[in-house]
């Protein structure tokens, strides 16, 4: 009886060969949409030594194109890849040589070791004005929270520790979720001003905000919360234009 019932489970999981067709079929699409990206990427990791400036921003434009078309699983997945680029933001604190390379590598060729210090160096998109084209990038994407979301994560961690190259990245991010269209960015923005004590980051916050009260209207909810969303921004303006913070 429990081989019977067995061979009936196994049965019923195995698929059938149209379901195995669109498994491979979705396999292949998403195998194209990867490839997309990574050369959207590469034209953005190698400017301005191999690729111009042109070339560059064109790029920018396939990936905002990518996403904007691409469904849930294309979103994530391109949210994953740039995170993967902003994560290495960690390491503007390090200086790529050899042993340094080296020391992640100790079995790899001296000339791959050259290879992988030269790349470093040139690299656009893990420098600080490529972290922060590729933040302004994401600032701009179109129709869900998930970019408004992965900005903050990073904030998050950017906070995390001192350093002017990660004052720079906040400001850039703080900037980008002044021009989204998210909703979870607006919010985001609201509490960082409710909390934040650094001055410059505050004067930062509130100047994104400001681009938000022209575009509180257009947001898709009730008119309840838009009253509370302009409640909650003219306390803000009004106390920074009273010279006080929050407490």
């Amino acid at each position: 009886m429990k081989k019977e019932t067995k061979k009936a489970e196994e049965k019923k999981e195995e698929k059938k060969p149209e379901e195995k067709k669109l498994d491979q079929k979705a396999q292949e699409e998403m195998a194209a949409v990867v490839k997309e990206i990574e050369g959207a990427l590469f034209a953005v990791k190698f400017y301005p030594v191999a690729v111009d400036e042109k070339s560059k921003n064109e790029a920018l434009v396939k990936l905002k194109d990518i996403y904007a078309k691409g469904n849930d699983t294309v979103k994530q997945l391109f949210l994953y890849m740039m995170h993967e680029i902003l994560a290495q933001s960690s390491d503007l604190k390090l200086i790529h040589t050899q042993e340094y390379f080296r020391a992640k590598h100790p079995t790899m060729e001296p000339a791959q070791l050259r290879m992988n210090v030269y790349r470093a160096m040139f690299n656009y998109h893990t420098s600080l004005e490529g972290l922060g084209e590729l933040i302004k990038m994401l600032g701009e994407l179109k129709g869900s929270d998930d970019s408004a979301k992965l900005l903050t994560y990073h904030f998050s961690h950017l906070c995390g520790f001192e350093s002017e190259a990660n004052h720079m990245l906040r400001a850039v991010i703080i900037e980008s979720l002044g021009k989204s269209e998210s909703l979870y960015a607006l919010k985001a923005l609201l509490e960082y001003a409710r909390y934040n004590d650094n001055e410059r980051t505050l004067n930062r916050i509130v100047n994104a905000l400001v681009g938000w009260e022209g575009r509180v209207d257009g947001l898709k909810i009730s008119e309840e919360e838009k009253q509370k969303l302009r409640a909650r921004l003219q306390e803000i303006m009004t106390r920074e234009k009273g010279g006080t913070h929050y407490g």
